[in-house]
C-alpha cells in the first residue's frame, strides 16, 4: 500500500495523466502480479532507473561477473515478469510476523533509505517483532530496493564485516 500510494502521489505532483489513469485503474492494492506490474512500471519510471544509474552501469553491474555474460540479458529480462507471475499470489499473503516470529540464527537486514518497492516501514515494523539470537539493521543511506547496485561499496564492507565473522561461529 505505501508503495502505490506514493507512486500515486508523485505522479499527482507531475501531472502526469497518462499514469495517473494507469494507477487508479488498478486501484489500490491489494494487487495481482499483472496490477503490481503497472505499479511497478510506474514506480521505475517516476523515479528512474536505479537511481538514476545508467543503465549501461546497471548492465555492467549485473552482468560483469564471470558467471554471466550478455546472452543472458534476454532472459533476465524475461525472468522479471516470469517470477513475478509464479510466486505473487504466494508471496502477497505471506505475513512473516505470523510465519515465522523467530529465527535461531544471526540475521541482518540491509535497508535502503528510499526503498519504495518494499518500503523501510515494512522491513523495520518485521524486525522490531523477530527474535532472534543477534539482530543487525544496516541503512543504505543513499539506496532504493537494491543496495547491493546502489552503494556496492558499503555493501560488500557490510558483508564483510558482519556476515562472515556469523558464518565461523
Amino acid at each position: 500500500m505505501l508503495s502505490y500510494a506514493f507512486v500515486l502521489a508523485e505522479v499527482e505532483r507531475r501531472n502526469n495523466r497518462k499514469a495517473l489513469k494507469e494507477l487508479r485503474a488498478i486501484g489500490v492494492p491489494p494487487h495481482t502480479a499483472k496490477k503490481l506490474w503497472v505499479q511497478r512500471t510506474w514506480l521505475e519510471r517516476v523515479e528512474g532507473h536505479s537511481g538514476g544509474m545508467s543503465l549501461w552501469k546497471f548492465g555492467r553491474i549485473v552482468l560483469g561477473g564471470p558467471e554471466s555474460s550478455i546472452f543472458d540479458l534476454p532472459n533476465i529480462l524475461r525472468g522479471f515478469p516470469f517470477s513475478l507471475d509464479a510466486m505473487w499470489a504466494e508471496v502477497s499473503a505471506l505475513n512473516l510476523m505470523k510465519a515465522v516470529p523467530a529465527l535461531q540464527m544471526p540475521v541482518f537486514f540491509f535497508l535502503g533509505r528510499r526503498d519504495h518497492q518494499v518500503p523501510a516501514e515494512t522491513s523495520v515494523a518485521y524486525f522490531d517483532v523477530l527474535t532472534a539470537p543477534s539482530k543487525r539493521l544496516v541503512w543504505f543511506e543513499e539506496s532504493r530496493h537494491e543496495p547491493f547496485i546502489d552503494e556496492p561499496a558499503k555493501f560488500n564492507a557490510a558483508m564483510a564485516e558482519l556476515l562472515r565473522p556469523a558464518t565461523l561461529r
